[in-house]
């Protein structure tokens, strides 16, 4: 699950809200964080925060372990609260927590 090689998309709900850098820098959280460090399902949770008027990802490992990473990038209050990565075995899509059918 989530190989950094296998191809990856973003939708165009979330693509409509996020900028690239931030879609970007949820990827490398996963490929340069995440993986290895934790046991990653088919599907992860982020939720986008505000901290000191920048981003912050935070990653719940359905609640054993809570990580957080702090993004170059300045917070808009436009971001959405919650984003979801799926891995199908196939793609690897980003998406709106609310594009999520599951």
């Amino acid at each position: 699950m989530f190989e950094a090689r296998e191809e990856r998309f973003a939708t165009l709900g979330l693509a409509a809200k996020l900028p690239s850098a931030v879609i970007d820098g949820i990827w490398d959280v996963i490929d340069q964080d995440l993986t290895g460090v934790v046991r990653l399902g088919a599907v992860l949770q982020f939720a986008l925060i505000e901290r000191s008027d920048r981003l912050t990802v935070v990653f719940d490992d359905r609640h054993q372990s809570i990580l957080e990473f702090d993004l170059p990038i300045d917070y808009q209050d436009q971001f959405p609260e919650m984003v979801a990565v799926l891995d199908d075995g196939q793609y690897q899509t980003m998406m709106l927590l609310s594009e999520l059918a599951v």
